[in-house]
């Protein structure tokens, strides 16, 4: 290879430049092109290798452009014809011209081809067509999602989908002025193909920039893109606000399965091992009476169908005399649906109303009679089916009365008369020692529309049993 020297027939009276200028060349305005970089009286072009904004930066400053530039890669511009003079330039962007930025190949050896030609576009605002930098979406006459287009130069062009995710998307959408929204990333073609330049390829965004050219990429230009490989983005305002509360299916607006929103999107919480602590405060932040707020366990109102599940809510209070808060803190790798923690929370002192969720009463008798449990407001009766003398006592326990005997009842019309109240729980399996029937495990809560039982298989207690009668381990009904 050897030193460039200067063509025979130049003179240093006729020499065309000096070395270390530069221009753009086969652009179609003065502020953009192929970069030209002189060298001992010759004009050669720049390899694209390691080609970036910054040493875009300093072509356009030298070049007088006090602006933003980008980084265009080879076969923006039309090929040039001369040698490629410099490859694997790599400026630190506050250099005076491109001939002193550090490169590791010497003047005049690049292998490159000018299908490699580096470009640069030297931004400058303009108030013909659009601001430089500003995006717009395209190809789906919907104002949240498109074909993502970009202008430069005061031209619309698009964005290669190499590298195109979510983290770009979200800065798209920001710049759009979805504040807070759910960001996808959407590869090529799906919007249609574009026209014009395609500006960029390669984006790396952390998803915090105020706009897409605050963003770092890997690629300049469009590195062999065609428009089939357009990237597009849908923008959705998310369906939650981060650490909302609510409850869901319950039987009343007072009581349901407990969601909370993380992310962007609703999530049920795992009930394992969550005292009613937690249900006294996420009652009184939903507006709910705290008075007897308890959790219930085991998908008491259904199991959830969010793709979320088994989130761990901590309570972070700060003082004694600030309300205490609920945040998510991970997820419970065990938990599943089937765990989903439920709520019961009292209504304000206000609301008048014939029960309250929870209570239980016996219908016929004091100290025996037809068992009925109050849910959203309205009594209801206990289908007998799983039932054994455990449950029998936590009803006698729950009214107050006597319970060590207490045994079960069967149903009879003759005694207790026509049930007109609907059927409010089914399958209960207590251990004795709950304190409420709600607390027992309860695979379901069902009208009658929604299970087998009738009000043949409806339950009564008898709070009066004797111990040679009291059988705790025979249930009443079982299932296969």
């Amino acid at each position: 290879a050897g030193l460039l020297c200067p063509p025979t027939n130049i003179t240093a009276q006729n020499c065309p430049c000096r070395n270390g200028d530069i221009r753009l060349m086969a652009g179609t305005s003065s502020n953009e092109g192929r970069v030209e970089v002189c060298y001992n009286c010759v004009w050669g072009t720049v390899c694209d290798s390691g080609w970036n904004d910054k040493d875009a930066q300093v072509v356009c400053r030298q070049l007088g452009f006090s602006g933003q530039a980008l980084a265009m890669g080879g076969g923006v511009f039309p090929s040039g014809a001369s040698l490629v003079l410099l490859e694997v330039v790599s400026c630190l962007g506050n250099e005076t011209s491109l001939i002193r930025c550090p490169r590791r190949v010497a003047v005049g050896q690049s292998t490159c081809s000018h299908s490699r030609d580096a470009g640069a576009i030297c931004l400058v605002q303009s108030y013909f067509t659009c601001l430089d930098g500003a995006v717009r979406l395209s190809g789906a006459g919907d104002s949240s999602l498109g074909r993502v287009e970009i202008c430069v130069n005061n031209q619309w062009g698009t964005i290669c989908d190499s590298g195109w995710d979510n983290s770009d998307a979200k800065v798209v959408c920001r710049q759009l002025g979805f504040n807070n929204s759910l960001a996808v990333s959407v590869p090529g073609g799906r919007f249609g193909a574009g026209t014009g330049r395609i500006f960029l390829s390669g984006l790396q965004c952390i998803g915090n920039e105020s706009a897409l050219l605050d963003c770092p990429r890997t690629f300049s230009g469009a590195q062999g893109c065609g428009h089939s490989q357009d990237a597009g983005v849908v923008c959705t305002t998310p369906p939650c606000t981060n650490g909302a509360l609510r409850l869901a299916d319950g039987t009343d607006k007072y009581s349901g399965r407990l969601e909370v929103c993380n992310g962007g999107q609703w999530g049920t919480v795992c009930g394992k091992d969550v005292s009613n602590d937690l249900a006294t405060t996420a009652c009184g932040l939903l507006g709910f009476g705290t008075k007897g707020a308890s959790v219930l366990n085991n998908a008491l109102f259904g199991s959830g169908s969010t793709r979320m599940f088994g989130l761990v809510l901590v309570q972070q209070c700060r003082n004694q005399t600030s309300p205490c808060t609920l945040v998510v803190n991970g997820t419970r790798s065990k938990c599943s649906h089937w765990d989903d923690l439920s709520l019961l929370c009292a209504p304000p002192a206000t609301v008048p109303l014939s029960c309250y969720t929870g209570n239980v009463r016996l219908v016929g008798g004091q100290t025996d009679g037809l068992v009925e449990v109050c849910l959203g407001a309205q009594w209801g009766t206990v289908c007998d089916d799983s039932w054994t003398d455990n449950s029998a006592r936590v009803v006698c326990k729950q009214l107050g009365l006597p319970s060590d005997y207490a045994v079960t009842v069967p149903y009879s019309s003759a005694k207790y008369g026509s049930v007109q109240d609907p059927i409010a729980l089914s399958r209960v399996k207590c251990v004795g020692n709950e304190s409420s029937l709600l607390n027992c495990q309860l695979v379901s809560i069902a009208a009658a529309s929604r299970h087998y039982c009738t009000h043949s298989n409806d339950v009564g207690v008898s709070c009066q049993g004797t111990a040679e009668h009291s059988s705790p381990s025979s249930p009443l009904t079982e299932e296969a």
